[in-house]
């Protein structure tokens, strides 16, 4: 991190003002991370859109996985051993199963334990700062990168719930309702982002044009680290061999087959455009998205499609190799780890 410079100035003895002696940056006192420079700030009543929020379902791990290791991110090279997943895969997929951003879930990590820039593993039993209170201390509950990422994301989702059910959330905050933070700032959020935001980390912060707390980076660090990662990165932008898919509704790696949603047929991508269809699956995809078997609809479904199973009553998305993925706020959030809902089933 940058120093700060702090400049003087005496108008009334006429002396030119000039720079100090640098001094340390601060120190933010609830995670112990160094604040940068509040060189950009954000409006407390409005600190992220809600798609901010939700959106981000076509971030791929592969693209998660470069932005660590150009960051130069102790996480480029980590796999947790308990979930047997790289830290890209876990923040790509337990967002998506929660109908959360990565690129959010990036900034909050970035936010809770400077994780994203930090080339050592410190902080990484608390990388989201789940289950960690103002108060002090960690649940041993969510120890561990993959539970800090799965708990923040589940939680986050939880709150944006009670928002879309016209509640407050579990704290009291509520779009459109004034509510004090703990810096303190009388806060009113204009949308459920920043409701949610606040519920997590009732703090304002050093990032906002108004009010906050010069010592605690709090919710407005969160905007400033989503806003400089989204611009550091194409999130978007697609591989020359690869092929955009509206049946998968994401890019699909040269060599993928994809069973069309429309027609049922078969087409794979081959020198960044998709073949001619076929009625059988081709015998050298490198990844496939067929259709899914649902024994709750008694009939196949295009990938993607959301059901609620007769069975469990548990909600699943069908996914690449026609596997049936968890997707428990598909219903809420529209969406589950292979993205959007095609379509949606309910009992």
């Amino acid at each position: 991190m940058n120093l700060r410079r702090t400049w003087w100035c005496l108008p009334a003895l006429l002396v030119a003002c000039g720079p100090s002696a640098e001094e340390p940056a601060a120190v933010d006192e609830l995670t112990g991370q160094v604040l940068e420079a509040a060189t950009t700030k954000f409006d407390m009543h409005r600190l992220l859109e809600d798609t901010d929020i939700t959106g981000g379902q076509t971030i791929t791990t592969a693209q998660v996985q470069q932005f660590l290791q150009q960051k130069g991110s102790y996480l480029a090279g980590y796999t947790d051993p308990a979930w047997g997943k790289t830290a890209a895969a876990l923040i790509v997929e337990q967002s998506k199963a929660s109908g959360i951003s990565p690129l959010y879930m990036l900034a909050r990590i970035q936010t809770e334990s400077s994780l994203i820039t930090s080339g050592t593993s410190t902080n990484l039993a608390k990388a989201t700062g789940c289950g960690c209170p103002d108060s002090g201390g960690c649940s041993t509950s969510y120890a561990g990168f993959g539970k800090q990422v799965e708990c923040s994301a589940k939680k986050l989702r939880g709150y944006l719930t009670d928002l879309d059910a016209g509640r407050p959330t579990v704290s009291g905050w509520k779009v459109n309702v004034t509510k004090n933070t703990s810096d303190p700032c009388a806060v009113k959020p204009a949308n459920k982002a920043t409701a949610a935001l606040y519920t997590y980390t009732p703090w304002v912060g050093a990032y906002a044009t108004q009010c906050g707390r010069t010592t605690v980076g709090g919710s407005s660090l969160v905007s400033l680290k989503y806003s400089q990662f989204k611009a550091e990165y194409n999130w978007t932008a697609p591989t020359s061999t690869a092929c955009y898919s509206g049946t998968v509704d994401a890019d699909v790696k040269a060599g993928g087959c994809v069973q069309s949603s429309s027609d049922g047929v078969w087409r794979q991508c081959v020198n960044g455009a998709f073949s001619e269809g076929t009625s059988t699956k081709p015998t050298n995809c490198t990844v496939s998205y067929p259709w899914c078997s649902s024994v709750t609809l008694g009939r196949s479904v295009p990938t993607r499609t959301c059901v609620q199973s007769r069975s469990t009553s548990e909600w699943q998305q069908c996914g690449a190799e026609g596997a049936w993925l968890p997707a428990p706020y598909a219903e809420i959030a529209g969406g589950g780890p292979a993205g959007s809902c095609f379509a949606t089933y309910a009992l």
